[in-house]
């Protein structure tokens, strides 16, 4: 065994001496370049020389052997103690890097699964949404329809009782008090029918304008199961033709001899018959249709809303009101061709019309806007024509107003 130095451990020594055999023996298997490295790193400097010579005793000229491969030793230690800490902080910091990149990519997973049910979340809100808003509809047409039924039998009543209300019209004496003569009346007949054969149109040209409502009249008698169809004021016929070219059930009322007349030799189904007594007489739900062609021009306010209501009563659930008149947004028909026809009482515009559908508990109300005059293409092909006057002048000149009863044919 080797002597002790004072002030050495035992322990350390042997730890020392352990570390170095070990790197001995590693040290024989290194190439020369690295041996001749370590060599001179380890290779202890002057000053270190001066450093191991213990203090308070005299110097030699020769260092001690002993204290010369402890210093080497202690030196050693500290180099390969750094070595394995910076390899120790590598790894960590592999590891650190590691674990950052699974993070980042379990947030981004985790990111896109919130997203998703965030956006399925909305989707299902929407659509809960949109479920209480026709629920919320399908309840206030209930309630529409619920009501005018009440301010009907109110009427009614009323009109039983003969307190207040107006009364329904029961003739065309009612609503044209004048006294005529039988041979006034058939001159009247004679030249209101003459004057629309040459203002109106022929037959043929009204049918063919007709066929426009042909999906509508489709749809409204499927919804209903196929029941008839009304026609108010349907003077020479051309929608009842329109009707039998479908196959649908129609009959027609008028009060003018003449033009009922002309379309019983047309073998249509027609009566001389006061348009309003015709809607009274109609039994609750058992119309399809009910249609009045240029026809609530005639009439005061009053009578087109009692018309209205007792069509919303004659209609089977899912049926049909169809009224058409002039289009007074036309300058040309609200000025001056409305006023041919000398029973004519007053132009309709369409917000009052579609008010009054609204007001009576009709749904789907639809105003579309007919028949421009012939002229308008021809003004609208020069240059600097302004648009909008255009359409004053040669746009449209009927207006029809359309409502479906709402039910469970709707």
């Amino acid at each position: 065994m080797l002597p002790f130095s004072p002030g050495i451990d035992k322990s350390k020594f042997l730890q020392l001496k352990k570390i170095t055999y070990d790197f001995c023996r590693s040290f024989v298997c290194f190439p020369p370049s690295i041996k001749v490295s370590v060599i001179q790193v380890f290779r202890p400097t002057g000053l270190n020389r001066l450093n191991v010579i213990a203090p308070n005793k005299p110097q030699h000229h020769k260092e001690c052997p002993k204290r010369k491969s402890m210093f080497f030793l202690k030196r050693l230690k500290k180099y390969f103690r750094a070595f394995f800490k910076l390899g120790h902080i590598e790894r960590i910091a592999k590891n650190a890097d590691r674990a950052s990149h699974e993070n980042a990519a379990r947030a981004e997973e985790i990111i896109e699964i919130l997203t998703l049910r965030l956006n399925q979340a909305t989707r299902d809100q929407n659509a809960q949404m949109d479920e209480h808003k026709i629920w919320i509809k399908g309840r206030l047409a209930e309630h529409v329809l619920r009501d005018n039924e009440l301010s009907r039998r109110l009427n009614m009543l009323a009109h039983d009782s003969g307190s207040i209300g107006y009364e329904r019209p029961q003739s065309t004496q009612s609503i044209n008090p004048a006294t005529i003569s039988e041979g006034l009346r058939s001159f009247l007949d004679t030249f209101y029918n003459q004057l629309e054969n040459q203002c109106r149109g022929s037959q043929e040209e009204i049918l063919d304008r007709l066929r426009v409502y042909q999906p509508d009249v489709i749809n409204a008698t499927d919804r209903t199961g196929g029941k008839p169809v009304l026609d108010l004021a349907c003077g020479r016929g051309e929608w009842l033709v329109l009707m039998r070219e479908l196959g649908i059930e129609a009959t027609g009322v008028d009060i003018n001899e003449v033009q009922i007349s002309g379309a019983r030799e047309d073998n249509l189904n027609v009566y001389h018959k006061d348009a309003f007594e015709a809607l009274r007489d109609a039994e609750n739900d058992s119309l399809s249709i009910i249609s009045a062609h240029h026809f609530i021009e005639h009439i005061s306010f009053p009578q087109l809303a009692w018309l209205v209501l007792e069509a919303q009563r004659a209609l089977a659930p899912g049926g049909l009101l169809v009224l058409e008149t002039p289009n007074p947004a036309n300058l040309i028909v609200g000025a001056t061709n409305f006023y041919i026809d000398p029973t004519h009482k007053r132009p309709l515009p369409s917000q009052l019309l579609k008010t009054l559908f609204d007001a009576a508990g009709f749904i789907e109300v639809e105003t579309r806007y007919l028949h421009p005059g012939g002229n308008l293409d021809a003004m609208l092909s020069q240059s600097g024509v302004n648009y909008e006057i255009a359409q004053l002048l040669f746009g449209p000149q009927d207006l029809a107003i359309l409502g479906k009863k709402p039910g469970q044919g709707g």
